[in-house]
């Protein structure tokens, strides 16, 4: 029994560092793997089953672009310095929210497991 015990706190633990490693660690580094290419898609919002808006970098220039099922087309050009601030804030609030929900998840499974070790509450 004490040996299945430490398997299975051994697998949390893998398991727990492969998310924040995952969640938070490689976010902050944000690895560009594809960044011998020309174009590069920032941001998509899904607005509709099979519609969506893109914004793209092509060439140092950004459009934001509609995709439907029926073709692509461009909306309009964006000042590239405005986006490229815009891209900076968005990546720094989704890392702060990745972050607190992390540790909002990992205090509150520790105060749970803390309550339950002191007496079932």
């Amino acid at each position: 029994m004490a040996d299945f015990m430490t398997m299975i706190l051994a697998l949390t633990f893998v398991c727990g560092l492969a998310y924040f490693i995952f969640r938070v660690l490689l976010p902050r580094f944000n690895f560009d793997f594809k960044s011998h290419s020309m174009v590069r898609i920032v941001d998509r919002v899904t607005v509709d089953g099979r519609k969506s808006l893109c914004v793209i970098e092509v060439a140092g220039k950004w459009m934001l672009i509609s995709v439907t099922e029926t073709g692509v087309e461009q909306i309009c050009e964006l000042d590239a310095d405005s986006a490229k601030i815009a891209e900076l804030e968005i990546i720094k609030a989704k890392e702060e929210q990745n972050l607190n929900a992390f540790g909002n998840n990992v205090t509150e499974k520790l105060t749970k497991l803390i309550k339950r070790n002191q007496g079932g509450k």
